[in-house]
């Protein structure tokens, strides 16, 4: 157990040192990745807030439209009914100058028979003498035939004239009836267009609240992806210093070897040691190689995105460990002295202390913010006299 934590610590340090030196960096760099992640997402559900709120804003407008046709068809009706009873009340009007002149007319012929009446009361006897003044048979009775041809006349005319008002006062009800109807009728749609005014009125105040909203919403997306454009700029400025910092802790980490090696000699690893070690990513292919800008590890890029990944030998699961930086790194022990270590996954399909075959997938890339997610950093590394080094892993394909 102590001997596989020894190996851990060896393995690690090349990392650790650097993540140790690059910690304040790093935890800028997450703080930046949260912010903006909070950003974009905050912008989003704010997006989602403001086309909610857009559909309302036309479903509002389609509600308000229809009020107005309807408030505009009542308000003609509206107006037809008032048309109707200014033509009622011009028909009252004159009903009410006919009745009035065939009861003038009746109170004179009433006023007419009334005398008549008296006078024959007064006379009686002396009703007779315009007959008995007839010169002739003949003569009294045209003159017998006129007086009752004219009281027969008189009372017909009578009758006509009382009837004629008795039709008048009824056409007069019945118009004056219409005009109530009417009346009825028009207050019931003042009263309805007054209840879709106000419907319209509430409708007017909550369309400008939910415009007030969307003006709102908006100007808080503009503000989101400003802070989101800022804290990227403010990543980049991190993730520029962080890899330079990386390249400075390497260049004084070979510079260290180098001198451990002018001092101890060259250092050299037995094929035999290493074996033949299975490419890691099946159709991939190395475009930086192992020490190119000072790297301790060999650039491998797949054919697509997140690429299974896979033992390049038969052995155990030393150590899995996550930077923010750089993803999952997992370290494969194959003897006491050889380990692979594999950079930019996504989470591993193995745990530690696994044992995994050559060949077999132990994860996919793409999760590191610095590292595309079509490539691994490969690293072959060996111990020897307490030490841990790395070498390039094209001499062991």
């Amino acid at each position: 157990m102590k001997r596989l934590a020894f190996l851990l610590a060896l393995l690690l340090a090349g990392f650790a040192t650097a993540q140790t030196s690059l910690a304040d960096l790093n935890a800028a760099l997450e703080e930046a990745q949260q912010l903006r992640q909070e950003r974009l997402q905050a912008a989003k559900e704010a997006e989602s807030r403001l086309k909610k709120l857009g559909e309302e804003v036309q479903r509002m407008l389609r509600e308000l439209n229809a009020l107005g046709r309807d408030i505009t068809r009542l308000e003609n009706e509206k107006r037809e009914i008032e048309l109707s009873i200014e033509a009622l009340n011009e028909q009252i009007a004159q009903t009410e100058e006919e009745v009035a002149q065939y009861e003038t007319q009746l109170d004179r012929l009433k006023g007419r028979m009334t005398r008549l009446v008296e006078k024959l009361y007064r006379e009686r006897a002396g009703r007779y003498l315009p007959l008995l003044r007839a010169e002739s048979l003949a003569d009294l009775l045209m003159r017998a035939g006129w007086v009752q041809y004219l009281g027969a006349s008189d009372v017909q005319l009578v009758e006509t004239l009382t009837a004629l008002v008795r039709e008048l006062q009824a056409a007069k009800e019945r118009l004056a009836q219409l005009v109530a109807e009417l009346a009825r009728k028009k207050s019931e749609l003042e009263a309805r267009i007054a209840a879709l005014e106000a419907k319209r009125a509430r409708y007017q105040a909550v369309l400008a609240e939910l415009k007030r909203q969307q003006a709102e919403e908006e100007v808080r997306i503009v503000e989101l992806n400003k802070a989101a454009e800022e804290l990227e700029r403010q990543m980049n400025d991190l993730a520029a210093q962080i890899e330079a910092e990386r390249k400075r802790l390497e260049a004084e980490r070979r510079r260290r070897e180098q001198q451990g090696q002018a001092t101890g000699g060259e250092f050299t690893v037995p094929r035999v040691l290493v074996g033949e070690l299975l490419f890691p990513i099946p159709g991939g292919r190395i475009v930086t190689p192992f020490g190119a800008e000072g790297n301790t590890w060999q650039v491998i890029q797949a054919d697509q995105n997140y690429a299974p990944v896979r033992a390049a030998a038969d052995g155990r699961v030393l150590a899995i460990a996550y930077y923010s930086n750089y993803g999952w790194n997992v370290v494969i022990l194959h003897s006491d002295e050889l380990m692979t270590r594999y950079t930019n996954l996504q989470e591993p399909l193995v745990r530690t202390g696994d044992t995994v075959q050559q060949g077999q997938i132990i994860g996919y890339l793409g999760i590191s913010p610095l590292i595309p997610p079509n490539e691994m950093w490969f690293s072959v590394l060996v111990m020897k006299q307490g030490k841990t080094v790395a070498v390039d892993p094209s001499r062991y394909y």
